[in-house]
């Protein structure tokens, strides 16, 4: 009876080993043949013919060709330049908010890289393209100014300088629209002291901008009708100073004749 209760564990033993050996022969010929096929594989011919598609437009494709070359090459070469790619792809269809993630996965992982400046341009344009009327862009010009002002100031020799200063005016410009539009609503409900934070903040952090002139001058009346007048006339003072010629100027000039005609 012991006989063959030792019997039938040497075959339990012996069947274990065998499964074992067997197991392993199967990984190891498993990960030579994942090895051939991947020395077989060519990233750069892959990555020119991924490059071929999206100049036809095909970016789906261009995008499954390029995700292949990110999982198997091996020198990373091309792997890195194809997640760059698999962003542009994103981009040139108007999908940006999916680009914006690729760009600023490449951002942080290779910021040192020589193709950092573009991924930084092209993520501050993912947000530019997205600007569309002042009430529902404010967001996306807060955003692209941060990174165009981001790129500026990490990359100073990027190749983009001059278009950025026309993209960073436009985004001011927008910004500066957007709190004229919300000053307007404030003052038009009578909440003078909102209006009056709205119409200062836009005047300081937008100078010169296309709305400078009407800012102060709602912001005269603003101060007018909160009850502070000096300062009502202050800013009026400096709306007929800075443009004299303006219509509006000639309304401050009245409005400040008024007042003195009450005292």
């Amino acid at each position: 009876m012991q006989k063959i209760r030792m019997l039938s564990k040497q075959k339990k033993y012996l069947y274990c080993l065998y499964l074992i050996i067997f197991l392993l022969v199967f990984a190891c010929s498993t990960d030579k043949a994942a090895m051939k096929e991947s020395s077989l594989f060519e990233p750069e011919a892959a990555f020119r013919q991924a490059n071929d598609l999206i100049k036809d437009r095909d970016y789906e494709a261009a995008r499954e060709i390029l995700e292949t070359v990110k999982a198997k090459d091996a020198s990373r070469k091309y792997a890195l330049l194809a997640g760059l790619r698999i962003a542009d792809t994103y981009f040139e269809e108007g999908s940006y908010e999916e680009a914006a993630v690729e760009y600023e996965s490449f951002l942080d992982i290779h910021p040192y890289h020589k193709y950092a400046s573009y991924a930084q341009y092209k993520l501050a344009m993912c947000f530019f393209k997205r600007i569309k009327t002042v009430d529902i862009s404010y967001s996306w010009a807060q955003r692209a100014l941060q990174e165009f002002e981001k790129l500026r100031r990490h990359y100073p020799r990027n190749p983009y300088m001059d278009i950025i200063d026309s993209r960073i005016k436009k985004c001011k410009s927008i910004l500066a629209g957007y709190e004229f539009y919300v000053g307007s609503f404030y003052f038009n409900k009578g909440s003078y002291e909102a209006a009056i934070n709205r119409f200062t903040g836009l005047l300081e952090n937008y100078p010169d901008s296309k709305k400078e002139s009407e800012a102060l001058y709602y912001l005269g009346l603003s101060y007018e009708n909160f009850g502070q007048r000096e300062r009502a006339i202050n800013a009026l003072t400096a709306l007929i100073e800075k443009f004299p010629s303006l219509e509006l100027s000639g309304k401050a000039k009245e409005l400040i004749n008024s007042f003195n005609k009450e005292k």
